[in-house]
């Protein structure tokens, strides 16, 4: 590559992270026909189905299986022992991810109206938010209370902000919004796994997996919904990778300015690594007939620095252990700790004291049954 071309590639890419930092504000009016015009260009209109998905068989209702599924691993954070939590393992880039974790499950409260109203009119799609917003307090609530015991715990105000967001939809059409949640639960599951095998804390790295199980359930529940949906319309694959060419998630709007949303999506792009990759390029082949090898090869070139270890970019990088200590190269590493409410702190929830409550609920509730026991 010349120079220039170099120079120009590289302009082009600063560009497209910035446009990703405003994809969801109100230009996305303008954006989303040229993202849709480039998933038209990438991928060929005589494109295939893939013969997996081409085969595929799917329930009327899919919210059924998944709601008799949901009832046999239901579990409760506050009935984990958390006196074995051990933050002080964690490294100082380890720590950082741990508040973009947490803004994530906190936008819960920030975009529950928006993909309850998306829903309202689909029923397997609102039956099925139900449970994954009560699935998903779980993971809110321990990482709040995590936080806690970094001492990092966030101001009560920090969490009322979020709440606060008016969040913009990701589309009009429910079924569009699924394709986007199911981009970002895709991610969740990938990056949550990847960062669950990094840390050195035996109690985050099993909570963490635990939540990259989670994660990966609701990825497969909105997958088999949009799939479907191919199946019948394989025209709208173009929809469902223009959602993947936005890298559609909350952090676009509940992050506090483009320099926080960079800062996050750097973060979460560390722990991207090669295993992650390859499982992202497989799901790609089932969705759209075509894994998008060479484009997606592409798309991340250059996104961050390459791996410390074995020099290669970091999607490619297949090493076991890829953190070399040093902290994360964000922006505002202390984001978490800034508020711009009115409000008095009275009016705010304190996060951390709920999950605090709840753990010393569950803990009276285990010294009763004790009790009862020896009685």
């Amino acid at each position: 590559m010349s120079r220039l071309a170099a120079a120009a590639d590289a302009a082009f890419r600063k560009t497209a992270m910035w446009a990703y930092a405003f994809n969801q504000s109100r230009v996305q009016v303008v954006f989303d026909p040229i993202y849709l015009a480039v998933a038209k260009r990438i991928l060929p209109a005589k494109t295939p189905l893939s013969a997996k998905l081409a085969g595929e068989k799917f329930d009327d209702n899919l919210y059924l299986a998944y709601r008799t599924q949901s009832r046999k691993l239901t579990y409760f954070v506050e009935d984990w022992d958390w006196s074995q939590a051990q933050p002080e393992l964690l490294t100082p880039r380890q720590r950082q991810m741990m508040h973009t974790v947490t803004l994530g499950e906190t936008s819960g409260s920030a975009v529950a109206d928006s993909f309850l109203r998306s829903f309202r009119t689909n029923p397997e799609l609102a039956a099925f938010f139900g449970t994954w917003f009560t699935e998903e307090l779980n993971h809110f609530m321990a990482y709040h209370l995590y936080l806690a015991k970094m001492n990092e715990a966030w101001p009560a105000e920090r969490g009322l902000e979020v709440a606060e967001v008016e969040f913009r939809p990701y589309a009009d059409d429910p079924l569009e919004v699924a394709a986007a949640n199911m981009y970002q639960e895709l991610l969740g599951f990938l990056i949550y796994r990847s960062f669950g095998k990094q840390v050195k804390d035996p109690f985050l790295a099993k909570m963490l997996a635990q939540f990259a199980k989670d994660e990966c359930r609701h990825f497969r529940f909105y997958q088999d919904v949009v799939a479907r949906h191919i199946q019948k319309n394989p025209d709208f694959r173009y929809n469902v990778l223009r959602v993947f060419l936005k890298a559609t998630s909350p952090y676009n709007q509940v992050s506090g300015g483009a320099a926080n949303v960079l800062d996050h999506l750097t973060m979460g792009a560390f722990y991207f690594r090669k295993p992650e990759y390859e499982y992202f390029l497989k799901e790609n082949e089932y969705l759209f007939g075509t894994n998008l090898r060479k484009f997606w090869d592409w798309y991340f070139k250059g996104l961050l620095e390459p791996c410390s270890f074995c020099a290669k970019e970091p999607h490619e990088c297949a090493c076991q252990h890829f953190e070399d200590g040093s902290p994360a190269p964000v922006k505002n590493p202390a984001w978490w700790k800034k508020v711009t409410t009115t409000k008095r702190e009275g009016d705010a929830p304190s996060l951390d004291a709920w999950a605090e409550q709840l753990f010393g609920a569950s803990q009276l509730a285990e010294r009763k049954e004790a009790l009862s026991a020896l009685s």
